[in-house]
This record gives C-alpha cells, structure tokens and sequence, in this order.
C-alpha cells in the first residue's frame, strides 16, 4: 500500500511504501542515482555523468539532472533533481528527494520525501501541477521499486 502526503505550505510530498524485501536489497536499488526516471523499463533511459551531476536521458520526456547528496548506508540516501541539465543543481534551482529506509515486519518500509517545490516554483500554479504530477509519479516509482526488490531485478 502506497501512502501520500502533500503538505499545506505546497512544498513537499511525502509517500511510503512496505517492500517485502531485505533493507540492504532496498538500499541499493534507490541509491542507484536517477533510478526514480522513467517508466520501469532501465532499456529506455541512458545515463551520462557530467562531473558529479548523473543526467538521466528519457525520450521523449528530456534529460534530468540528479546530484547525488548524502548516503547512509542502508538507511539514508538523497539526490537534488532538477529539471534542466544546464542549471546547478543547489536548493532554490531543485528539489532535495530523499529515501528513509526501516526494517519492518521482516520487510522494508520505503519513505520518499521530496521537498523545495516553494522556491524552484514561485508561481502558485506551477508549483500544484508540479506537486501534481510528482504525487502521481512517486505512486509509479515506488510500486517499481516494490517489484524490482522484491523479485531481486538488478541483483
């Protein structure tokens, strides 16, 4: 079960997912940088790493930047995203996504936060359908993520 949060102040979403699957098994398949791009098919996507910046290539959706930030081995581990390869990636230019991982019921419960949608999208507007579409997105990514661990993918 998918669980999904947009606070009040529209500047971040959090959702959470159980994954019946080992903590170090999580652990390595989100802190894979950009794993979070595309639609579940690695094939369709392409990386780049441009100095410590990976760009992940999605036709026919774009490039996307993601700078990895910090890494707890298997509980913690966050990237800055943005939405343009040619802009730094820094608070203000991006959005801080981060991954909480806990050992439960002999499983993982999986958290993703993603945060900074205030100050990359002054407008009001721009901001909803970004928090929006990003909502949905998580609930694609996170059931990706279900599956890939749970059938060991990638190991």
């Amino acid at each position: 079960m998918i669980m999904s949060v947009a606070d009040t102040s529209q500047d971040r979403i959090e959702r959470e997912i159980q994954i019946d699957a080992p903590i170090e098994r999580v652990f390595q398949l989100v802190s894979e940088p950009g794993w979070f791009i595309g639609d579940g098919d690695p094939g369709k996507t392409t990386t780049t790493r441009e100095g410590d910046v990976f760009v992940m290539n999605f036709p026919p959706y774009g490039r996307f930047p993601i700078l990895p930030v910090k890494s707890d081995a298997p509980h913690y581990v966050s990237f800055r995203g943005g939405d343009d390869p040619a802009r730094p990636l820094v608070e203000g230019t991006s959005t801080l996504v981060e991954f909480f991982l806990f050992e439960r019921d002999g499983g993982t419960l999986l958290r993703v936060v993603e945060s900074g949608f205030a100050a990359l999208y002054p407008s009001a507007e721009r901001r909803a359908s970004a928090i929006e579409g990003n909502v949905e997105g998580w609930e694609i990514q996170l059931a990706f993520a279900k599956r890939d661990a749970e059938s060991g993918r990638g190991e």
